[in-house]
């Protein structure tokens, strides 16, 4: 077998027919699904559009291409960047539930294959709060996508302790992916120039800002039920960490160094290459970053040579490929 036979993939999207049946029904209004002259299909989301097909919403298809890519295992989620959780309650509150109850039933259809993630309505927290438990103890999903804007200082954090109580009574695993809270002003606009060499690094630096709350904060430190992951190697973090620590040690309070204070999350690979997994690796370790994918939106394929194209170890390899997701979703089982 060879060694991405057995690869588990934390960082995978799906959305549901029965969701995408919805968007299309959503003439002129965002997120919605439209048909182009030529027959094909256009995601618009708040942000801009993606290219929309089978590859989202196809479970059969979705088994053969991880089969062909070596993928024994995805764990799915609703991308936040799609809108759809951040609309109004009397529209979010029922497509993520819609979205939960396809997720779960997937799961529960090929628990070899597939575990999931649920979405919540980020307009209304108690709603959330209520959606978590129900997708947790009726569903059988691990835990919930949340928007990385809920983590750009300790006060926005802060908002989100009644989940994380929940979640720790529960046991969840929580992923901190590219996403604004509703009504925030920190949406992803960049300028129009150079647009997606320009987004993706706004996306990495609010997920580096993320890390900073998460990570040099106490905010983790209630917490023992919980496990917390971050997309795309955890943003600017890992390459500005030295940086961070000369600064404090030259004119901070004296204290923790922000290099010391790693062990507290997980960081997935999604759509990075190999001198980024490798400096990751030797930020945080090897056995704290996962594969992810993003899969359908970024191609699984270039990131699995990305990991074996890397100057890591065999071993540092197969733990990012396999053993630490393994290690992860064993504790909630």
């Amino acid at each position: 077998m060879s060694m991405t036979a057995q690869a588990i993939d934390l960082h995978a999207h799906w959305l549901p027919n029965v969701v995408a049946q919805a968007l299309r029904q959503r003439s002129g209004q965002v997120p919605r699904i439209d048909t182009l002259s030529d027959g094909s299909e256009r995601q618009v989301m708040p942000i801009g559009t993606l290219n929309f097909g089978v590859n989202y919403t196809a479970g059969a298809q979705r088994l053969a291409h991880m089969a062909q890519s070596g993928v024994s295992k995805q764990m799915l989620s609703l991308p936040g960047l799609f809108g759809i959780d951040s609309l109004p309650l009397d529209q979010s509150a029922p497509l993520v539930r819609i979205f939960n109850d396809a997720c779960a039933g997937l799961c529960q259809a090929h628990p070899e294959r597939f575990c999931g993630l649920a979405a919540l309505p980020w307009v209304d927290l108690d709603a959330a709060v209520a959606e978590l438990r129900r997708a947790r103890l009726e569903l059988g999903l691990l835990g919930a996508i949340l928007p990385v804007d809920a983590f750009r200082s300790e006060a926005s954090a802060a908002r989100l302790l009644p989940l994380f109580e929940a979640a720790e009574d529960l046991g969840a695993h929580f992923f901190v992916h590219p996403r604004c809270m509703p009504k925030s002003e920190n949406l992803l606009m960049v300028e129009p120039d150079h647009e997606l060499a320009r987004r993706a690094l706004a996306v990495q630096h609010d997920l580096g800002q993320a890390m900073v709350t998460l990570l040099l904060s106490d905010f983790l430190r209630p917490w023992r039920n919980i496990t917390v992951q971050v997309a795309h190697l955890g943003g600017t973090f890992a390459a500005v960490v030295e940086r961070m620590d000369q600064s404090l040690s030259l004119r901070g309070p004296t204290g923790t160094i922000p290099s010391s204070r790693f062990r507290s999350v997980w960081v997935d690979c999604a759509s990075l290459g190999p001198k980024a997994l490798e400096q990751a690796v030797s930020v945080f370790g090897a056995d704290r970053v996962v594969l992810g994918t993003d899969c359908p939106i970024f191609d699984t394929e270039q990131t699995l040579s990305g990991i074996r194209r890397s100057r890591l170890s065999v071993a540092d390899q197969a733990l990012i490929l396999h053993d630490n997701a393994a290690a992860l979703l064993a504790r909630l089982a």
